[in-house]
């Protein structure tokens, strides 16, 4: 499967400084009252892309993350099981993983489909899926946001998500704009729905030259020193690649299983 990338965002909390609330008030005049951090987020990823991109109504948006507005879900437990108390009205309403997509959809004018997925582990490249085989039947283009919150305390994440205690989490969105077509494309990213096994990889990799990034849980065929991480890093991973106009393949693992990401940039 090919899918072209028009153009891209992306912020990330441990290498930009930015009050993403004032900025979206004062800098993109959106309202921000009754919305949570993790929409904030959201919403503040697509204003960046639509900066740099012409985005239209009949675009597609799809939403994935990790483990979506998890600090909600925190206080959500709180009020109910600890105090015995009923869940506060707006944090029941961002409580829905599609009230973060109504957001970003309002915010960038955009009134296609609208999806919000979580997947149990490679939950942006099972998307990316998706949003293939949504553009192939409608020939439209579509948006894609990966978006995580670090939740407080992080060891609650660090235990669903699998990774050491020592391994710092990070909030993070990125977005990608996609369409079936080359014109005005920056970079076409290839994948499929495979899962490969750790002999299967050594294979690959032995005849590869582009250069290789992996994620932190690919310990048995990577040597990686990244002391960060967030679910959707891949995502972040290829906006960095098209920044530096370098082809990559990405690999993320999960309980031995492999799966791949090609990108190649044509500017």
């Amino acid at each position: 499967m090919k899918l072209y990338i028009q153009n891209f965002s992306t912020y990330r909390s441990d290498r930009d400084e930015v009050n993403i609330k004032a900025t979206l008030k004062k800098e993109y005049h959106l309202e921000t009252r009754r919305q949570s951090e993790f929409i904030h987020l959201a919403v503040y990823g697509g204003q960046l892309l639509k900066d740099k991109i012409s985005i239209d109504p009949s675009d597609a948006l799809y939403m994935t993350s990790a483990n979506g507005d998890i600090d909600v879900v925190q206080r959500s437990n709180t009020y109910v099981n600890k105090e015995k108390q009923a869940i506060k009205l707006f944090d029941f309403i961002n409580l829905l993983g599609n009230t973060s997509s109504y957001y970003v959809a309002k915010s960038l004018g955009i009134h296609g489909k609208n999806i919000f997925q979580i997947s149990n582990h490679f939950t942006y490249i099972h998307t990316l899926i998706s949003l293939y085989s949504s553009l192939y039947h409608s020939q439209t283009n579509a948006i894609l946001c990966a978006v995580d919150l670090a939740p407080n305390p992080e060891e609650i994440a660090q235990r669903v998500l699998g990774i050491e205690e020592n391994t710092s989490l990070v909030s993070s969105v990125n977005y990608q704009k996609f369409s079936l077509q080359s014109k005005d494309a920056m970079a076409v990213l290839e994948f499929d729905t495979r899962s490969y096994t750790l002999e299967e990889m050594k294979t690959i990799l032995a005849s590869n030259r582009a250069k290789v990034h992996g994620s932190i849980r690919c310990k048995a065929l990577l040597d990686n020193d990244e002391t960060s991480f967030f679910e959707t890093m891949p995502s972040a991973v290829l906006n960095e690649a098209m920044k530096q106009s370098n082809d990559i393949i990405y690999i993320d693992c999960y309980d031995e299983k492999y799966k791949i990401l090609k990108l190649k940039n044509l500017r």
